[in-house]
């Protein structure tokens, strides 16, 4: 089943765990290549489209999800409870929710979206405050996985360094059938894009993905920017209402 607002597919809901063969299994294969451990947030939870190719990967950790609506966790409930695990639903903000949670997380899966003039697009939280807040929740090891839609008027490469300016380390997932990125972002070192390029596509091949191909990984940016020392200072222009937050 599938959760659309806005002409964009915000989860696709199985009934069992199992490959959705859209941008959710990529992002589920990033935290069990890069993270494997069982600390794991979501945030733009929506009706839960990661947990399907998450659970199916092996992982058995709780997870926290955030959003701002709980319209689709009845969703969720009904078709992904019975095998679906742990999971809670946080509804709150995702900055204010970062701001106050204690602890540090494994993973952070960074999927929020809205709805602007253009489409469906990112917040202008992605540009601002989130890098930073997302860094300072991470665990040692830890990663931030965002899924990175096309802004009108930002450049690509714009959007990447906004978006990865708080990390040490940053690659940058390509799909062939899709316009997203993925940004997968470090305090520490990541390996080489060439492995996990290899890693990612054999974790998709085991739950029988079809965005196994296709997929390549390059670097993102680096550098040592100190993320508590301001926002970016980039506007995403456009009204927009809270989408899959």
């Amino acid at each position: 089943m599938r959760l659309i607002e806005g002409g964009a597919v915000i989860s696709e809901v199985l009934r069992h765990p199992g490959a959705t063969h859209s941008v959710f299994d990529v992002l589920a294969a990033a935290v069990r290549v890069l993270a494997p451990g069982p600390r794991v947030a979501l945030l733009g939870f929506a009706a839960g489209g990661v947990v399907a190719p998450l659970r199916a990967l092996g992982h058995r950790g709780r997870l926290e999800g955030v959003d701002l609506s709980r319209a689709g966790w009845s969703v969720f409930r009904r078709l992904c409870g019975r095998w679906a695990g742990p999971v809670v639903l946080h509804r709150a903000e995702a900055g204010q929710w970062l701001r106050r949670r204690r602890g540090r997380f494994d993973a952070i899966v960074e999927d929020l979206s809205v709805r602007g003039r253009a489409g469906t697009t990112k917040p202008q939280a992605t540009v601002d405050d989130l890098p930073g807040l997302l860094a300072a929740r991470l665990g040692p090891g830890g990663v931030a996985i965002v899924n990175l839609l096309p802004v009108p008027g930002w450049p690509r490469s714009k959007l990447e360094a906004a978006a990865g300016r708080a990390y040490r380390d940053v690659l940058v997932v390509q799909l062939e059938s899709f316009e997203n990125r993925i940004l997968i972002g470090a305090r520490g070192g990541l390996p080489a894009s060439r492995d996990v390029a290899r890693e990612l596509r054999r974790t998709l091949r085991s739950i029988d993905s079809a965005l196994a191909h296709g997929l390549s990984v390059r670097g993102g940016r680096k550098n040592g920017r100190n993320p508590s020392s301001g926002g970016y200072h980039g506007e995403i222009r456009g009204p927009a209402s809270g989408l899959g937050e």
